[in-house]
């Protein structure tokens, strides 16, 4: 916009040469330091309410800890692959920037359509020995058709990583009861299996799953299916308004999984 003010209100500008035969360019530099000199504007990012913890949140993670000890100790777990924390996230196809020209000093900063997301949730699944396990996609949609094409780049290389990908069934891209039950069907006990035989532990031996308190897995039918499906699967939350200190995922997997995932995408979107 800028540069096309420019050339129909001053377009002699482009062609006046300076002293040493430079001519001007409207560069992002020089946006910036105009913006600033003469609207008093600053490229800020965009300001968020911070997630608010409990204020007695170091007794609530010494209990949550004694809680998983006493688990531990009570059923044991002699490997630390038969503790495993999971958690969501959504993956913008087109991810907006999340910087912005505002007042100089400005203390909020807020952008226009940062909550209209065209979206898919990966579920990430990491167990207490450090292994990754599958991911699963859920695409919204309620049918097949929802789900990326088979000819679609990596769709093999995602198969055999033993991705598993599936359509909501809803009108969101979020997860629910039938396919959290898929996760534990064809992505959590197949490892848990295998980890078992590797490690010479019994059939029954008892695993904890460490789940945040997102309202699916709280769902007293989600319970009700362990169970009665999985009896040793020992089910474990993080307290409320703790997972970013106290979740696994959430602490150290999430943020460079989501930085290299965009990282890929700018990276796709410049070689195409």
């Amino acid at each position: 916009i800028i540069l096309a003010r420019l050339q129909r209100s001053v377009p002699e500008i482009f062609e006046h040469a300076a002293k040493d035969g430079s001519r001007f360019r409207c560069t992002e530099n020089w946006v910036k330091v105009f913006l600033s000199e003469h609207l008093n504007w600053s490229f800020l990012r965009e300001t968020r309410a911070a997630q608010k913890t409990p204020p007695n949140i170091d007794q609530i993670l010494l209990d949550q800890f004694l809680h998983l000890t006493l688990t531990i100790h009570d059923c044991t777990i002699f490997d630390a692959a038969f503790i495993v924390n999971i958690d969501q996230t959504n993956i913008v196809y087109q991810p907006a920037n999340t910087s912005t020209f505002e007042m100089t000093g400005s203390k909020q900063v807020s952008m226009i359509g940062q909550e209209e997301k065209q979206a898919f949730t990966i579920v990430n699944g990491i167990s207490a020995r450090g292994h990754a396990l599958p991911l699963q996609l859920i695409y919204e949609g309620k049918t097949s058709c929802s789900l990326p094409s088979k000819s679609t780049p990596q769709y093999k290389e995602a198969m055999e990583l033993k991705f598993k990908i599936s359509y909501s069934s809803t009108h969101t891209y979020w997860s629910t009861f039938p396919l959290m039950c898929e996760y534990v069907n064809d992505i959590l006990v197949p490892y848990w299996e295998e980890q078992k035989v590797l490690l010479d532990a019994p059939a029954d031996q008892e695993c904890i799953l460490h789940l945040n308190v997102w309202s699916v897995h709280r769902l007293i039918q989600f319970h009700t299916w362990l169970d009665m499906t999985y009896p040793w699967i020992k089910y474990r939350f993080v307290p409320g308004g703790c997972t970013g200190v106290g979740q696994p995922c959430d602490v150290g997997i999430q943020r460079p999984f989501k930085l290299a995932v965009k990282q890929t995408q700018h990276a796709d979107i410049h070689s195409q």
